[in-house]
């Protein structure tokens, strides 16, 4: 196994994991010895709150998108998440966790023991992507969810991507609150109005080039995965396939302040990069995600992911680190082989979940098997 780690060397590495009153887990160190790994336990053993913890560490509110006050062992306002990352070669200590003694729980980040401000010191450390059961239904229902998938997977190859989203949601919730208590402040509105057109212009531009790069390397299938077409709708995103973005932040900004009446009577903003879609289709059949059954959505899924995968590795040079939450479930036999196959070929850390070690026989001898209970590790033979 050392051997192989050594041969490894240079790729994301996830070496030390530690944490402190996350969740279920009281206090955990974790030195994982492997890059492919294969968490088993039942459930609420503490399995997705593992790589929760993981996803926590690159840009983002992690896997779950959950408040600061549910991360906290049994309700505890203060939680902690440290971690020894290897990558391009260079040792990085990461941790994130929320400040005590402040009357409102406040999320803080450091690098290398430093505290920085916000996750903008982070961009270009880490990435990371996933797959939940709660995904397994995406295309079928709403449209936040598809975006939030969509913005997940443009932060890790335009990194800055969070601030512009964070932004622009900043100027639009202040112009709701100002349209409801005073819709005659017309300087006001006119300046956030402003904000919202130049950060949307951001989202859309870097949302539309992120889904034209997919496209591209969604075109040929991964081993038993389809190939698949994205498509974003976006009435922002189109306008700027035929005007300069400047020209789009005038337009869009006009078209807000044409919109107040209509949004004070609605108390939300009708028009915007906020109510874009990200859809998906096989490529080969045609068929669109939203008909397919929930073992072709999760084709689909996974298939779009390697893809991004293979994007990510191009653009930064190295694979984001994967995680990848009850990955088999709703896969027939074949695609279940072929992802097993696949993800010993990735040279990152590969975390793995499933309620018993059974559907992960294939990969016995290539990957570290690791049991949970209560969220403690227990003795495991791999």
């Amino acid at each position: 196994m050392q051997a192989d780690l050594q041969k490894q060397r240079g790729m994301p590495r996830l070496l030390k994991l530690t944490l402190s009153s996350f969740r279920n887990y009281e206090r955990l160190v974790w030195s994982p010895d492997a890059s492919l790994l294969v968490l088993t336990g039942e459930n609420g053993s503490g399995k997705t709150n593992l790589l929760e913890a993981v996803s926590l560490l690159s840009p983002g509110r992690g896997l779950r998108a959950a408040p600061l006050t549910q991360l906290g062992r049994m309700g505890s306002a203060n939680w902690g998440i440290s971690a020894r990352i290897e990558t391009r070669d260079e040792f990085l200590e990461l941790g994130t966790g929320t400040q005590g003694g402040q009357e409102k729980p406040r999320r803080v980040f450091l690098l290398n023991g430093r505290q920085i401000r916000g996750q903008e010191a982070w961009e270009d450390t880490l990435a990371t992507v996933w797959i939940t059961p709660q995904m397994d239904r995406l295309f079928s229902e709403g449209a936040s969810g598809r975006r939030r998938f969509l913005d997940r997977l443009v932060m890790a190859v335009t990194p800055h991507h969070a601030r512009e989203l964070a932004a622009y949601d900043r100027a639009m919730t202040q112009r709701n609150r100002l349209l409801q208590t005073r819709f005659s402040e017309h300087s006001w509105l006119s300046g956030l109005e402003a904000s919202m057109a130049r950060h949307a212009v951001a989202v859309a531009a870097a949302r539309q080039e992120t889904v034209r790069q997919i496209c591209h390397y969604a075109q040929n299938g991964l081993g038993a995965f389809p190939a698949a077409i994205a498509t974003l709708q976006c009435n922002v995103a189109q306008k700027l396939e035929t005007s300069p973005a400047l020209v789009v932040e005038d337009w869009l900004r006009e078209k807000l302040a044409q919109l107040r009446e209509d949004d004070a009577a609605r108390g939300r903003a009708t028009f915007g990069t906020h109510r874009s879609d990200f859809l998906l289709e096989d490529l080969t059949s045609g068929q669109p995600a939203a008909l397919a059954s929930t073992g072709q959505q999760k084709s689909l899924l996974i298939g779009i992911v390697l893809a991004h995968a293979r994007l990510v590795t191009d653009y930064r040079g190295q694979p984001p680190i994967l995680l990848l939450d009850e990955p088999l479930v709703h896969l027939d036999a074949a695609r279940r082989a072929s992802l097993l196959e696949i993800v010993q070929d990735f040279r990152t850390t590969v975390l793995l979940t499933g309620t018993d070690q059974a559907p992960f026989a294939p990969l016995k001898h290539a990957a570290r098997f690791e049991t949970l209970k209560n969220g403690a590790f227990l003795p495991s033979s791999p």
